[in-house]
């Protein structure tokens, strides 16, 4: 079961801890959903905590996945926990009947110079090195097309950045689907309009309150649709 209030309050907590640490804090780059949430005002709710392992050795990778661990002990049970290849990977339960908490930090290559798609940021006193807007708007464009199933929260996201007119970084898009940001712009497309709509809401409707989920229900794929032909309109070269 997921209480809003509850997550937020432990996700905030763990943010706080990984950039207070100032052996790891340079180490880490924030991104994904919950990055817009906290930093960018995305008006959806994420669950789980996504980073880029910003220097790429071995060394490193042992080392934060040890300081990680020893940050989400004092929350919950660690219930999944590994490095394995591009991940290193941590479960959180903070309690019997709540939504766990996935920790995941990729250790790719996304981009030649992987610290310029990041800058520093506050929310509430805490200072993170935060995805920058262009990164998490190209992020999410490939998330959409290159997961198994398509997540409608990947539909809201790029709507959402669209709208507000958002950057779109062209090299991590290349790097992560071989595509040009108007080739992956004409998939994306595609790709919600064939979507049912009764599958609008599929993994999503929880993450909104009932006011924003009626919105998605009726609307939120039309307008996802035009805000992305209107981007690929205003970008044609």
């Amino acid at each position: 079961m997921l209480n809003i209030a509850k997550h937020r309050l432990v996700m905030g907590s763990i943010i706080r801890d990984i950039y207070n640490d100032v052996s790891i804090s340079s180490l880490l780059g924030f991104k994904g959903g919950t990055c817009a949430y906290f930093f960018y005002g995305l008006p959806r709710f994420s669950v789980d905590l996504d980073f880029d392992l910003l220097i790429k050795d071995k060394e490193n990778e042992v080392f934060i996945f040890e300081k990680i661990k020893n940050i989400l002990k004092k929350y919950g049970d660690i219930k999944d926990s590994f490095i394995k290849s591009n991940t290193i990977f941590n479960v959180l339960s903070y309690g019997p009947s709540d939504h766990n908490i996935k920790i995941e930090i990729s250790t790719r290559e996304t981009a030649t110079n992987i610290k310029d798609l990041y800058e520093l940021k506050e929310h509430i006193g805490v200072f993170a090195l935060v995805a920058k807007q262009d990164y998490l708007f190209a992020s999410k464009l490939a998330a959409l097309t290159s997961r198994p199933n398509i997540a409608s929260r990947d539909i809201y996201d790029v709507w959402h950045f669209a709208k507000n007119g958002w950057g779109i970084n062209d090299e991590v898009v290349k790097k992560m689907v071989n595509k040009t940001v108007e080739e992956q712009l004409s998939k994306s497309i595609l790709l919600i309009e064939n979507l049912p709509n009764e599958q609008i809401l599929a993994g999503l409707g929880e993450l909104l309150n009932q006011k924003e989920k009626n919105w998605a229900k009726n609307n939120l794929k039309t307008e996802a649709i035009f805000a992305l032909k209107n981007y690929a309109f205003a970008i044609k070269k």
